[in-house]
């Protein structure tokens, strides 16, 4: 403990000050204080003050803790002159000393101040204080500090008409409060609550030294209010009730003023100083005082007046139309408490003033958590004292939201909305949340459907941090039985982040939870010291004593209900009561149950009674009595009735009313349901077209608990009753669906933007056809076995329901938003189908499947679209196209995509990315479950599951390796730290105890992996030559196998690290890309630049077989299928291919979806999905066993019209597959030359689109460029491999060549006019000169650049040459000796792609910045295209029309742009169509097309004076990223799929080329907006 000092002043002298320009009465001396510092730490300051006498005496208490402390003073002056940064200035002087006391009673310590000046900080002589120092006691030091709170609060020390507020001599506020609350208990049980604040906040401003005259005043109004404690002092209880509303008032107006001063003053959750309280601050206080005023009017007058609650919640009065709708899209449940019981008066105080209490107290070392659990046996009260809670703080304007779920309303309870609705409901309390959460969703409208960590990030933690300057005092959001939030599996990634992140929040927001302490629950619980746990025990004497007052008051209204029985006043007597409340239990549910089977009762005497004498002390006692007098259980057909209705409450997914129950049971009103619920009243809740349920939750556990009530005639057999349930609403849908059932009559309107959607909803969709069509897959999966009890006819109604009423079905799954549910339903009809041998209904389903995940985008959003877009595209009887149908492409990541792997059980995929995450998504729908993964710094470029599935680990660019929790994203443990290179492979040993990692640091570490330790040892090290890119463990895990960059594949002892067996090493140059091993462990597979090699792993010298790469491609990944017999290869060339492991036989057609390489394998465990990732981004998963699959849709579906739209011009033609890199016109425009990185080069037919001569073979690498001759008779191309070749462009025999000479890629070349000669610019940075008659070198220009050549042509006679280099040089060289006559010219921009117009004396410049620049080798000027039509994207390439005035771009935005270069305008709207970047472009000899080539193999000839048919037919729209043809005013017109885009005609296209083929769209017949209902047949429309 320190020591207590009395620190008074004694004296100020010499103090000078320049006197204000501005003279104002009063102010003709400066108003000071003196602040004391102890250590650093401001403990004190007097009060301002202009007169130096009154600033000396004045004292204050100090507690010092030895010797050493240092204590400092200073002076501030206080000017009432407004400044831009406040009211208050410092008077720059400040002095320290070392605090040294003798025995002496006291010392006086004369101190001279130096100004500090604040611009050039030198020191001045200034004031000098005389300060005592006199040693004190503890309690002389509390005298002293009180008897400073009056001056500090500004009240006078008596007053003559209220009682004394605080001082020495005159007592305290806080004893007339203690007194008017303790007696307001007989009022109302918060007035506890009220006090424990006020009493907090009272010490909060004993302790400021800052409290200003507002509070001063505010303060005294509420003493004010309090005079009348001395009337209650003597009160009886009849009087005080006579003033209950407004003592209430005053109950309520105390804690929330009392928690606005502890917020104002600092000491409160959001920790403000007072120099920083805002002048709305000073507005709020005049309210306080005016509300008061009023109160204690009322209270003076004895009159009731209606006082306007003031509180400083800032209410969410959100005008905006934009924000409101914004807000609405969060999706929240809508949760409405009206008819959610109270506690009763007298019940539950004490519990509930605890809970209340601590969550109006700010968080501090004792108390640091914002989250409070109450737990509890079933039918302790939780959710009584929940609602009460909530109730509370809704009154107060301090409840953030209240959720509460239940079980028995599965809409209401799913895990997946609590993120959502607690964001809805809190941006309705706070106008400053909303806005922040506004924000949040503009910025990323995705994260409203992300896994709820992102939600949780985006739309909580960080609006509530931006806003948490504007949260005054707590925000409180109760969650009430959150062990009915979903089930334990599905809720687990919930109650993590409420345990890990809830915490995180700031600390106003305060969570009440109450929950069963279910073990999911408590495990995660009770192990976080930031959650308060309660736990509610129902043995404890209070509990019985709230349920008496319980009893007390549910006989009275018992008495009231059967008073023509003349019950006695005193019934029942006094030992029944007794009993009852001992055969409670505790439990309030016993007691509610009992109590309500009294009031239903006809003799209620009787029946309690028959609960007395039958000794029914369990739930399930009162549970079997009630049903037992609920009807004639020994009538089978009374039976078979209230089991049907009983279990559609039980077993329903959401409340229903009886009239929805007799629909789905098919009752007619003589033995409606309706029936059993009226004498069910004591167990349920119902009337007559109202939703019925269950009061709790224990009684759907007996109903259905065979333990429980199994022999009883009301037991309900979920496995029995749950197929009844969906027969039922399949027969629903079979009478109620039809063709655009809410009579939609514009096509150009997506669903959701219908103006009068929600009438028509009410209108045309009745409650049971809504419940059974959402609902109806549930009950038939819901017992969870493979071959449940199927009633007469179940099947049959699902056939009919396929073949008849399907697209119908996803009507009504569109226009409530809910076609998500579509794929997992169908899939349940295929499984249930094939266990029942059913193959046609397996074939639609299976179909069925395909078609809502192909066409989702559409289904989702617009009811006539299904068939408009849908129909049209999906095939009939033809077979599902491997690179369209069979794919399902899941986007997310925003960089590469360098791995992806399924989970063990084959439900879920782990992806990692160069944007430095992972992921974790459904393999079956490809939405995101978890992440994105943050912890790596730099790319992810490997990831694996642990063999439960619990874990996944990850290696990084970054040098490390991370183990993650697969469920939650939090990472486990620490990173492991060893390697000094990236991290290029990762994978768990099969038991899960050793963790493998490939490094480019040449080595592979061996971890021992214990998720409790704090750090991972590395157990083993392993030394290789180069590069390790790949491991894998061998199935027994103590081998490891590596494949590395020197081209050698190792097995390795995981123990001892010694090499068990090594390959020979194969004439791979760049080494192994990708091992893997099959599951029986006898294989091993890898591939490199070359080839796919399968490898005995006992005897690694061994190669069984190899399979060559396709042309020009590299291989990149491998995986094993489950039963070893394949192997799946991804290559360069974006392809999977599948291949026969002992015959080395190619099994399907290359499998074709990204656009980029190929880079990661993975295949499912049962062998039914494979799954890749790529460079371009994406993760494609496509079905491995239904790759030719038909889609088998009923006849009468086909569109009468529509499906005309589709024309394939060139199913399967021969084209490109890879970038189109360089593309070129004939002289004559009758044919169009390309060249490919795929090593190929090929001649079209400018007009159809057939190929002429090709694909030619010859070239070893890529083709990096192409150009005719001038009489078109030959094609001239350059490659990656260095080498030149000369093409006869009629029958494609090599005429010349291959040209060798250069000793890297040859990036241009061109004929000279004559057509003799060729010259060639390489990245060798030399220019070469051949012959081609001669097929020889003629020159190679010496030394004429240092940096890779980008263009180079012939002047027109031939006698020059062009060329221009990276390094910005450009030269123009004589052709027969080299020498220089130009140049250099070296104005040009770095490093970019450069093209000669055909006079050589322009050059087209390509910017990086996305502008298009020309450059005049005469005038040496730059020509700047202007900036409108053109992108901020990179320009690819350019090309000049033969006029040169012209000239087109290529960029990678996609667009094909063409300029006039007089005029430096766009000739016409911008080219789209490609959907890669744009790699190659040129005019047509008579420029009026311009051919391009793209990333996306693609060639497409675009018409600078276009057909106008599809362009009119779309009113100047244009087709969007997504797929939607969208018109000039953004509406739909037809959603086309992805997997026709590539090859798809856009308006302005005469042609394109790609080897998937192509298709045109024919808009003829095509129906659409108000007509878009004729595209069906009239007999469908009316059916």
């Amino acid at each position: 403990m320190g020591q207590n000092y009395e620190l008074k002043i004694i004296s100020v002298s010499e103090i000078h000050w320049k006197r204000n320009l501005i003279r104002l009465p009063g102010h003709d001396t400066p108003k000071l204080y003196v602040a004391i510092d102890i250590d650093g730490k401001r403990v004190h300051r007097t009060n301002p003050s202009r007169k130096q006498v009154a600033m000396q005496n004045q004292i204050c208490s100090l507690l010092v803790d030895g010797p050493s402390s240092v204590i400092a003073l200073q002076i501030f002056h206080k000017s009432t002159f407004p400044f831009p940064r406040g009211a208050e200035r410092r008077a720059n002087a400040s002095i320290r000393f070392i605090c040294t006391m003798s025995d002496a009673d006291f010392v006086d310590f004369p101190v001279v101040l130096n100004f500090v000046e604040e611009k050039n900080a030198t020191d001045t002589p200034g004031p000098t204080l005389v300060v005592r120092m006199t040693s004190i006691g503890h309690v002389q030091a509390g005298t002293v500090a009180l008897a400073n709170v009056t001056q500090d609060i500004g009240i006078p020390k008596s007053a003559s008409t209220s009682p004394t507020i605080v001082g020495v001599d005159n007592g305290d506020l806080l004893s007339g409060l203690k007194t008017v609350l303790s007696r307001l208990k007989i009022v109302h049980p918060y007035s506890n609550v009220a006090w424990m604040v006020l009493v907090s906040v009272y010490e909060a401003v004993k302790k400021q030294k800052e409290t200003d005259e507002n509070v001063a005043r505010l303060v005294q109004t509420m003493a004010d209010v309090y005079t009348f404690a001395e009337d209650i002092e003597s009160a009886v209880t009849e009087k005080i009730k006579r003033f209950e509303k407004t003592i209430y008032a005053l109950v309520k107006q105390t804690e929330e003023c009392s928690l606005f001063i502890r917020e104002y003053t600092g000491h409160e959750f959001s920790g403000r100083l007072i120099n920083s309280v805002l002048s709305e601050d000073s507005d709020k206080i005049g309210q306080f005082i005016t509300a008061f005023e009023k109160l204690r009017d009322s209270l003076d007058r004895g009159t009731a007046v209606e006082i306007l609650f003031v509180s400083t919640k800032a209410l969410a009065m959100v005008e905006e139309t934009a924000q409101i709708q914004r807000l609405n899209s969060l999706k929240m449940v809508d949760m409405n408490a009206s008819l959610r019981p109270e506690c009763l008066p007298g019940t539950r105080q004490e519990i509930r003033a605890l809970i209340m209490n601590w969550l109006t107290t700010p968080p501090d070392g004792n108390n640091p958590g914002n989250i409070l659990w109450l737990s509890g046996v079933a039918g302790a009260g939780k959710s009584t004292i929940a609602t009460s809670v909530s109730q509370y703080f809704r009154e107060l304007g301090r409840l953030g939201a209240f959720l509460f779920f239940n079980k028995a309303d599965k809409s209401r309870s799913d895990p997946a909305n609590v993120i959502r609705t607690i964001a809805f409901y809190l941006a309705r309390s706070n106008v400053h949340i909303a806005s922040a959460i506004y924000d949040a969703i503009r910025n990323d409208p995705a994260s409203i459907d992300s896994p709820i960590q992102t939600q949780f990030q985006k739309l909580l933690l960080d609006p509530l941090t931006a806003s948490q300057s504007h949260i005054h005092g707590p925000i409180i959001i109760v969650l009430d039985a959150l062990d009915e939030c979903g089930n334990a599996e599905s809720r687990w990634s919930l109650v993590s982040l409420i345990s890990d992140d809830f915490p995180k929040l700031p600390p106003a927001v305060r969570f009440f939870i109450t929950s069963r302490p279910d073990s999911d629950i408590a495990s995660k619980f009770e192990i976080q010291p930031k959650i308060v746990k309660f736990l509610l025990d129902v043995t404890m004497e209070s509990s019985f004593t709230d349920i008496r007052i319980y009893l007390d008051n549910q006989m009275a209204e018992i008495r009231k209900r059967h008073n023509y029985r003349n019950l006695s006043p005193t019934w029942p007597e006094e030992s029944y009561m007794k009993a009852l409340t001992e055969r409670s239990s505790g439990l309030f549910i016993w007691a509610s149950t009992a109590t309500k089977y009294l009031l239903q009762s006809y003799k209620p005497n009787d029946a309690l009674k028959s609960i007395l004498d039958k000794g029914l002390t369990t739930l399930d006692d009162l549970y079997a009595e009630a049903l037992e007098v609920a009807g004639p259980w020994n009538d089978p057909a009374f039976i078979r009735e209230a089991q049907a209705a009983l279990s559609t409450v039980v077993l329903g997914k959401v409340p229903m009313s009886d009239t929805t129950i007799d629909a789905i049971l098919g009752l007619d009103p003589e033995s409606s349901s309706s029936q059993i619920f009226s004498e069910l009243g004591c167990v349920l809740q119902w009337a007559p077209g109202q939703h019925v349920k269950i009061l709790h939750a224990s009684f759907s556990d007996y109903l259905t608990d065979h333990g429980r009530s199994g022999g009883k005639p009301w037991f309900i057999d979920p496995s029995i009753l749950e197929p009844h349930i969906a027969r039922g609403c399949l027969q629903v849908l079979k009478k109620g669906l039809q063709f655009n059932i809410c009579g939609f009559k514009d096509s150009h309107i997506y669903t959701t933007q219908v103006p009068d959607l929600s009438n028509r909803i009410a209108d045309c969709i009745s409650p049971h056809l809504l419940y059974a069509s959402l609902f109806w897959a549930n009950h038939l999966v819901g017992t969870g076995s493979d071959t449940p009890y199927l009633p007469d006819g179940l099947l049959t109604d699902l056939q009919d329901l396929m073949d008849n009423k399907f697209l119908f079905w996803l009507e009504i799954l569109c226009i409530k938003q809910k076609t998500g549910i579509a794929k997992d339903a169908l899939e349940a009809v295929a499984k249930l189908a094939k266990n029942c041998h059913k193959e046609k209904l397996v074939d639609f389903a299976t179909d069925a499947v395909k078609f809502v995940i192909a066409f989702a985008p559409v289904i989702s959003h617009s009811v006539p679209h299904i068939y408009i877009s849908a129909l049209p595209f999906a095939p009939s009887e033809s077979k599902w196209r491997v690179n369209g149908q069979d794919c399902k492409t899941i986007e997310g990541h925003t960089d590469a995509v360098y791995s992806v792997v399924f989970s063990p059980d084959g439900n879920c995929i782990a992806s990692g990315s160069a944007d430095k995450t992972l992921r974790v998504w459904d393999a079956r729908t490809g939405d995101l479950i978890v992440g994105p993964f943050n912890g790596h710094n730099d790319e992810v470029n490997c990831v694996a599951f642990s063999r439960d599935g619990e874990n996944i680990v990850s290696g990084s660019y970054d040098q490390t390796v991370r183990v993650w929790d697969a469920r939650t994203g939090k990472t486990i443990g620490v990173p492991l730290i060893g390697h000094t290179g990236r991290v290029y492979s990762v994978c768990f040993s099969p038991k899960g105890k050793q963790i493998a990692s490939a490094s480019q640091d040449q080595t592979v570490c061996i971890w021992d992996w214990d998720e409790h330790s704090e750090g991972n040892m590395v157990a083993l090290v392993i030394k290789h030559a180069a590069s390790v890119r790949t491991i894998a463990f061998l199935p027994h895990g103590d081998q490891v196998v590596s494949g590395s960059k020197d081209g050698l594949v190792r097995v390795w002892n995981t123990q001892t690290g010694k090499l068990v067996a090594g390959s020979l090493k194969g004439p791979d140059i760049n080494g192994i890309w990708s091992v893997a091993v099959s599951p029986d462990g006898k294989y091993i597979a890898s591939v490199s630049d070359k080839a796919a090699r399968i490898w005995d792993s006992a005897c690694m010298g061994v190669e069984i077989i190899a399979v060559t790469t396709p042309m020009g491609s590299r291989c990149f990944s491998v995986a094993f299928t489950p039963n070893g017999k394949q192997i799946v290869v991804g290559y360069a060339d974006r392809m999977l291919r599948i291949w026969d492991v002992q015959t080395g036989v190619l099994v399907s057609a290359p499998i074709d979806g990204h656009n980029k390489s190929v880079v990661s394998i993975s295949v499912s465990p049962d062998g039914m999905r494979i799954a890749s990732s790529s460079n371009d981004m994406n993760i494609c998963v496509w079905d491995a066993q239904e790759l030719s699959a038909t889609l088998k849709l009923d006849s009468q579906y086909t569109g009468a019209n529509n499906q005309e739209i589709l024309q394939m011009l060139h199913p399967g033609c021969t084209g490109h597959t890879d970038i189109v890199w360089s593309i070129a016109f004939s002289p004559k425009g009758d044919h169009i030359a390309s060249g490919s990185w795929d090593s190929t080069v090929c001649v079209w037919d400018a007009c159809t689109g057939t190929i002429v001569t090709g694909p030619l073979h010859g070239h070893k690498n890529r083709v990096i460029c192409i150009a005719f001759s001038s009489n078109g008779e030959q094609i001239v191309s350059g490659s990656k491999d260095t080498t030149i070749r000369v093409w006869n462009a009629q029958n494609g025999t090599m005429v010349a060549g291959p040209f060798e000479g250069h000793s890297d890629k040859v990036r241009c070349v061109a004929f000279s006019q004559q057509g003799d000669r060729i010259v060639s610019g390489s990245d060798d940075s030399m220019v070469c000169v051949w012959d081609v008659a001669m097929n020889s070198l003629v020159i190679k220009l010496p030394n004429i650049h240092t940096r890779p050549v980008q263009s180079v042509a012939f002047s027109l006679d031939g006698g020059q040459i062009r060329s221009v280099s990276v390094s910005d040089i450009a030269r123009v060289s004589d052709a027969q000796t080299g020498a220089l006559v130009e140049g250099p010219f070296k104005a040009l921009v770095d490093n970019r792609p450069y093209t000669f117009s055909p006079d050589s004396q322009l050059v087209g410049v390509s910017g990086k910045d996305g502008v298009v620049r020309v450059f005049d080798l005469r005038s040496q000027n730059f020509t700047r295209l202007p900036v409108e039509g053109q992108t901020a994207t990179k320009v690819y390439v350019t090309a000049f029309s033969r006029d040169g005035k012209w000239i087109v771009s290529g960029s990678k935005d996609t667009i094909v742009r063409v300029w006039d270069l007089e005029t430096r305008v766009l000739i016409a709207d911008p080219f789209e169509g490609h959907r890669g970047a744009v790699a190659s472009v040129d005019f047509s000899p008579d420029r009026r097309r311009v051919v391009s080539g793209s990333y996306d193999t693609s060639i497409r000839v675009f018409e600078i004076t276009p057909d106008h048919t599809l362009k009119e037919a779309l009113g100047g729209g244009s087709l969007g990223r997504d797929g939607w043809l969208l018109n000039s005013m953004s509406q739909p017109i037809l959603w086309v799929p992805p997997w026709l885009h590539r090859g798809l005609y856009f308006p302005r296209n005469s042609l394109v080329i790609h080897k998937d083929g192509t298709t045109k769209l024919n808009f003829t017949r095509f129906v659409d907006g108000t007509a878009w209902e004729e595209c069906m047949d009239p007999q469908v429309r009316l059916s």
